[in-house]
């Protein structure tokens, strides 16, 4: 049975533009519930897990350190308010940021043999095909170098907030449980000036797969996802990873900010 497509949505936030995209491909269901139900069924039961929800057996992606010069790119590794996921997240998209044509080679181009049509990798049925795939490769080739993100605590937690919060209701989107917005969840834990925006993936466990299908943005026309993520005027970001969500299973909070100050 082919998978559905993660549902994703983006929310970028630019001077005073706002973008809110949610997107959801597939094989159709009589109801998502139905979908969803089904989708479980067909799963394996993949290690086990500890007592906050998180697997016991993630494993970080390979990563050649004779390309990848972690003192510079591990910007997270050594926080204690992050989970290794987390932190994961942040190196992906710090080296998509300091190499995005590199990125492109090694993890993104190579997916564009594994489509039959517009389904990847025999199971998962996708909005544009291996055109969006191309298209990514194209404007990573041609991106300039970024500066790194760097760890925020306050905005670390204000993603865990939806994240854990959204996960437990089964809910999706930018708006919280309790009716906030992204830039209210921040201001809960600190100041931002400049630019900032969210971006949310579910259903995927692996921190290269989470930062490469926001960066392909299948189906979304703004590219939002990918415009934050290589956002030269975000300095900071925060991750929030909940291994338990009620509709796809987890859910991933990415947010991020030009400058952020920590309330004391």
């Amino acid at each position: 049975m082919k998978k559905k497509m993660l549902l994703r949505c983006a929310f970028v936030l630019v001077v005073l533009s706002a973008i809110t995209v949610p997107v959801f491909a597939g094989k159709k269901f009589d109801s998502l519930k139905d979908a969803i139900k089904k989708e479980k069924n067909a799963k394996k039961t993949s290690g086990k897990e500890d007592k906050s929800g998180k697997a016991s057996n993630y494993k970080r992606e390979n990563v050649d350190t004779k390309i990848w010069d972690l003192s510079i790119l591990d910007t997270a590794r050594d926080v204690d308010y992050m989970d290794e996921i987390e932190k994961d997240i942040v190196l992906e998209m710090n080296m998509a940021r300091s190499n995005p044509a590199k990125y492109a080679e090694l993890y993104i181009e190579p997916r564009m043999k594994k489509f039959n049509g517009k389904t990847y990798g025999g199971k998962v049925v996708t909005n544009e095909g291996a055109e969006v795939v191309a298209e990514c490769v194209k404007f990573m080739n041609s991106h300039k170098s970024l500066s790194v993100l760097m760890p925020s605590k306050g905005l670390t937690q204000a993603a865990k907030d939806h994240a854990d919060t959204q996960s437990l209701a089964g809910q999706t989107g930018h708006t919280g449980t309790d009716g906030s917005d992204p830039f209210t969840r921040m201001k809960r834990y600190g100041s931002y000036t400049g630019a900032s925006g969210e971006n949310i993936s579910y259903g995927s466990k692996s921190a290269r797969e989470i930062v490469v299908t926001l960066l392909i943005d299948d189906g979304v026309k703004s590219r939002g996802h990918r415009k934050n993520i290589m956002n030269k005027d975000y300095k900071v970001t925060g991750i929030g990873f909940a291994n338990k969500h009620k509709l796809y299973d987890c859910e991933c909070v990415l947010d991020f900010a030009n400058n952020y100050a920590e309330k004391e």
